[in-house]
């Protein structure tokens, strides 16, 4: 199980617990009102693992700054994952969005992911793409290529440069793995 997938279910097991604990304290209120009934989808819970240290009374704390991701950058890897990969297992659309990634920072490609993934000859035609927001595919891209931009995820084939489907050979290049129906090469 990759890092990425660890990270997801723990954060799944996290929030059923604190469901689970909630109702048990809910529950054991000796002047509990009735229990409310839901009739729409179940609201999402959003949890966190970060562990902050106890201040002391006077000490004020700074708030941490995290780095603002660009939301045109989120989607124009999230544009690729859903055209490019959509039907291949998440190790597979990490590992696409890790291509995008790796060709940042080599110097024959652009530095920006919206650089690499409009050069030409290299992808579709990302900008005139417009996939279905609507559906779970770019739910699971648009997820999958905000924390791959924000250095989370653990790609399959590290350091690949370029992949393309199993059927389609690429002669001159080190293959580095094979991900459901794509090969990966430096």
């Amino acid at each position: 199980m990759s890092k990425f997938e660890t990270k997801r279910v723990l954060q799944i097991v996290a929030a059923g617990a604190c469901s689970i604990c909630a109702h048990m304290a809910w529950a054991a209120t000796p002047t509990a009102p009735p229990a409310e009934q839901i009739t729409g989808p179940t609201p999402a819970v959003l949890v966190t693992t970060d562990v902050q240290t106890p201040l002391s009374p006077t000490t004020a704390a700074a708030p941490e700054e995290e780095p603002r991701l660009d939301p045109r950058e989120i989607e124009c890897i999230a544009k690729v994952i859903r055209h490019e990969a959509a039907n291949q297992p998440i190790a597979g659309q990490v590992a696409v969005a890790q291509v995008i990634l790796e060709r940042m920072t080599d110097g024959r490609f652009p530095t920006t992911a919206c650089g690499v993934v409009n050069q030409r000859g290299q992808f579709f035609n990302v900008d005139s793409y417009d996939p279905p927001r609507n559906d779970t595919r770019w739910a699971v891209a648009h997820r999958v290529a905000t924390e791959a931009l924000g250095g989370d995820g653990d790609s399959a084939a590290d350091g690949a440069l370029f992949f393309h489907s199993a059927g389609a050979p690429m002669p001159g290049r080190t293959r580095v793995a094979r991900i459901a129906d794509h090969i990966f090469y430096r």
